[in-house]
C-alpha cells in the first residue's frame, strides 16, 4: 500500500460538513471561525525516518519541527498564532540537549509570530517529536484551485536539503548553504500570505516531498495536469535532487497569466521562478515535453 492509498482510506472519517470547510488532500485542516478561518496541522520527526541524531543536532531538530509545521500553514495563506508539543524519548536527555531542542523550536516559532503552549512527553523506543500547530487566514488558498492555462512558479531553487542529505550519510559535511537548507528550512509565511490575501495564486502547496509528487497532488486537486520547462535548482544540487529530493519546504503555486504580471509590483523584494503552466488534460506530466513519473518520498513505498 502506497501514502496515496493509505490517505484515501482514511480520508473518508475526516469531518466534511460544517465547520470544516476543507480537511482532505490539503495541507492544514481549515474551518470556519467567523470573519477569518482557522488553520490546523500537525507533523513529526522520527529518528530513522526523517533524521539521525549523530548528524542532526537537538537545536536543528526544534528548528526543523516548528518549520516543517510553520510550513503548511504558510501553504494556504496563514498567519501561525500556537503548538502543542508531543516529545518521544527513548531515555531521559541531558540538560544541554533540552535547551539546545527546546531553544531551536521556540526560536522557530517566535520568529513566525507563534508560541508554545503545553503538550505531552512520552517514553518511546525512537526519539521522535510531533507538533500540533494553529492559526488562522482570511483568505486561504487550497491546492484545488488551479486552472488549465495558469503559470506555475515556486519560491526558491529546490535541491538543496536532498544534496545535503547525501553528503551528512556518507560520512561528509555538506556546504554551509546546503546544510541550512536540510537542517534549518525557512517556512514561507510571509510569502504565502501576500500571494492569499491579494488573490493571486489559484492553488499553492508547501513542497515536501519533491516537485514532481508535490505537483502532481496538486494537479490531482485542480483536475489538471502540467508542463515543466527549467527548474531552478540550488548550487551543489542535481537535477534529480530538484525534482524529486523532497524536503525544500518552498511553495508552489499556480498564477493565472494575467495576474503573473503583477508579482515583481505586489513582491518586489522576492524572485520568484516560473518553471511552468498548467494542462486540461488531467494527471499528465510533462518535463520538457516528454512524459515523467511523479516520484518522490512516500512513507509506505517499501512497506
Amino acid at each position: 500500500m502506497t501514502e496515496e492509498r493509505f490517505l484515501e482510506l482514511v480520508s473518508r472519517y475526516l469531518r466534511q460538513a460544517p465547520p470544516a470547510v476543507r480537511t482532505a488532500e490539503e495541507d492544514c485542516a481549515v474551518l470556519e471561525g467567523g470573519r477569518v478561518y482557522r488553520l490546523f496541522t500537525a507533523d513529526a520527526l522520527v529518528e530513522g525516518v526523517h533524521f539521525r541524531s549523530r548528524y542532526f543536532p537537538a537545536r536543528a531538530l526544534g528548528w526543523k519541527l516548528a518549520a516543517v509545521n510553520l510550513s503548511d500553514l504558510a501553504a494556504m495563506g496563514g498567519r501561525p498564532e500556537g503548538a502543542l508539543l508531543i516529545l518521544g524519548l527513548p531515555r531521559p536527555p541531558e540538560p544541554p540537549w533540552i535547551e539546545d531542542f527546546y531553544g531551536g523550536l521556540i526560536q522557530a516559532l517566535s520568529t513566525y509570530g507563534a508560541d508554545l503552549y503545553g503538550g505531552d512527553t512520552v517514553r518511546s523506543p525512537v526519539l521522535w517529536a510531533g507538533l500540533f500547530l494553529f492559526g488562522e487566514a482570511s483568505r486561504p488558498v487550497f491546492r484545488r484551485g488551479g486552472r488549465a492555462g495558469d503559470l506555475i512558479f515556486v519560491s526558491r531553487p529546490l535541491g538543496g536539503a536532498a544534496a545535503a542529505l547525501r553528503y551528512l550519510e556518507s560520512g561528509h559535511d555538506p556546504p554551509e548553504p546546503l546544510r541550512r537548507c536540510l537542517l534549518f528550512p525557512e517556512p514561507e509565511i510571509e510569502l504565502g500570505r501576500l500571494l492569499a490575501e491579494e488573490g493571486l495564486a489559484t492553488a499553492m502547496m508547501d513542497l515536501s516531498d519533491g516537485l514532481l509528487l508535490d505537483l502532481y497532488r496538486l494537479c490531482r486537486a485542480s483536475r489538471v495536469g502540467a508542463a515543466l520547462e527549467e527548474i531552478p535548482i540550488a548550487e551543489g544540487a542535481t537535477e534529480k535532487d530538484a525534482l524529486s529530493g523532497g524536503e525544500d519546504y518552498a511553495l508552489l503555486f499556480t498564477v493565472p497569466p494575467e495576474k503573473a504580471r503583477h508579482l515583481p509590483r505586489l513582491i518586489p523584494e522576492r524572485r520568484l521562478y516560473r518553471i511552468g503552466h498548467l494542462l486540461p488534460e488531467t494527471g499528465t506530466l510533462l518535463y520538457r515535453g516528454k512524459p515523467i513519473s511523479p516520484r518522490g518520498f512516500d512513507h509506505f513505498e517499501s512497506t
